[in-house]
């Protein structure tokens, strides 16, 4: 089984920590800003990016329905007559009501990132004016631009030389007649010309008619040379990325079910407003649970790496931490996270998860180690809270102090009480 359990001392924030200085596996404000520097190359950023996206419920809804359809599912477009082409299983992660543009937007998105594989599905015609493609096509005479036009057939009667519809050698005849000799058509008497166009307006014939087009959503009228030419596309999972995405659905999953089973309401892809900047901060699940009149929240972020984490993506947590209060920040790294990052997380009191915990013992494991640091934490804020309420008589005795005109040197015990030491009279 691979290593998955580090679990850092969880700190409390009172008046002695602040007093602290740090240890040495801990890292310094400057040490931080230059891995800050050192890890924003573009395939870091890139990955962070993923990692941002993975959170997010719609696509963890893709990528899981994908990843059970097996190694060959794709994503292909359908065409439906009333709403043109549709991506229905982006549609049903998203909502109804998405559309074309919306559904594509999105698995352009997870394209670029490299979470899914884009690939050729068709081509097809839209308006160049609103790039929709309800369009219908209207044959135009040539002569006078009508597009009042029939098409038929053209015989030609050898022995007589008369060339005309199809229709008039049959209408009005039990046999087909020429209708301008009057004799039969034998086999050896006439030819087929081909197919001909007529424009019933000026009554002129043509083998090959001009084409308009128009566009039934705007209305739009043009012609052929003016159309839109739109490549549609299909979509896959990276195969490249299959674990790195099997391991982002699947990490959520086990830490969903462990804060839910403990009394938590989870959300996952939860996204909250810093206290300081008032930016939007994502994380990957945010707990909470009412415990003794307050309420406990859970953070946690995730990241997965081919080999280690680096501390981009914890360094990038520890910025949301400090604009929003948490409880309990719990960091997953798959399949383990780098030296710098458990000095990091050790420094900033961070739950970290190294791998994916699978079996019900790691589960209940990694639980269990979640109710202790929570205990911890409210038991450590009482102690500051009595620290910080004097105890009614204690008020007492001071007041007693001032009447009598006297000094009391006092201490506390560890129940917060004062406990005198000695007793002096004033001059």
């Amino acid at each position: 089984m691979e290593k998955w359990l580090r679990i850092p001392k969880l700190k409390t924030r009172g008046k002695e920590e602040k007093k602290k200085t740090t240890t040495g596996s801990e890292l310094r404000v400057d040490e931080i800003k230059e891995l800050i520097g050192k890890n924003t190359g573009r395939e870091a950023d890139k990955g962070l990016q993923r990692m941002e996206a993975y959170i997010e419920r719609p696509v963890q809804r893709l990528l899981r329905s994908l990843l059970e359809a097996g190694p060959k599912a794709e994503i292909l477009p359908e065409y439906d007559t009333s709403h043109g082409f549709r991506y229905k299983d982006v549609e049903s992660v998203l909502g109804e009501d998405t559309g074309f543009e919306k559904s594509e937007a999105f698995l352009e998105k997870l394209a670029e990132l490299g979470i899914l594989r884009r690939s050729f599905y068709d081509s097809i015609t839209a308006c160049p004016s609103c790039s929709s493609t309800h369009l219908t096509s209207h044959f135009r005479c040539p002569r006078c631009g009508s597009h009042q036009i029939n098409r038929s057939g053209l015989i030609e009667h050898i022995p007589c030389g008369n060339i005309d519809d199809r229709d008039k050698f049959y209408k009005g005849y039990v046999q087909p007649t020429c209708p301008k000799c009057g004799q039969l058509l034998e086999k050896s008497n006439y030819r087929d010309m081909g197919l001909w166009y007529r424009c019933k307006s000026c009554g002129e014939r043509f083998e090959h008619p001009e084409l308009d087009l128009i566009c039934r959503i705007c209305g739009n009228k043009f012609e052929t040379q003016a159309i839109q030419v739109k490549e549609i596309s299909k979509y896959s999972i990276n195969l490249d990325l299959e674990q790195e995405i099997l391991q982002n659905v699947t990490s959520l999953e086990s830490l969903n079910k462990i804060l839910t089973d403990i009394g938590f309401l989870v959300e996952e892809s939860a996204s909250v407003i810093g206290d300081k900047s008032g930016i939007q901060h994502k994380f990957s699940i945010l707990a909470k649970r009412r415990f003794n009149g307050r309420e406990l929240v859970v953070s946690v972020d995730h990241a997965v790496a081919s080999e280690e984490v680096t501390a981009s993506p914890l360094i990038l947590y520890t910025y949301k931490l400090s604009e929003v209060k948490v409880d309990l920040p719990i960091f997953v790294a798959i399949p383990r996270l780098s030296e710098v990052g458990r000095r990091i997380a050790n420094g900033y009191g961070i739950f970290v998860i190294e791998g994916v915990p699978r079996d019900s013992a790691d589960l209940t494991k990694i639980q269990e180690e979640l109710k202790v640091k929570l205990k911890e934490k409210l038991s450590a804020e009482e102690t500051l809270e009595a620290e910080r309420i004097l105890p009614k008589e204690d008020e007492e005795i001071l007041q007693r102090i001032l009447k009598d005109g006297t000094k009391i040197e006092v201490v506390r015990d560890k129940s917060g009480k004062f406990k005198k030491v000695q007793k002096t009279t004033e001059s």
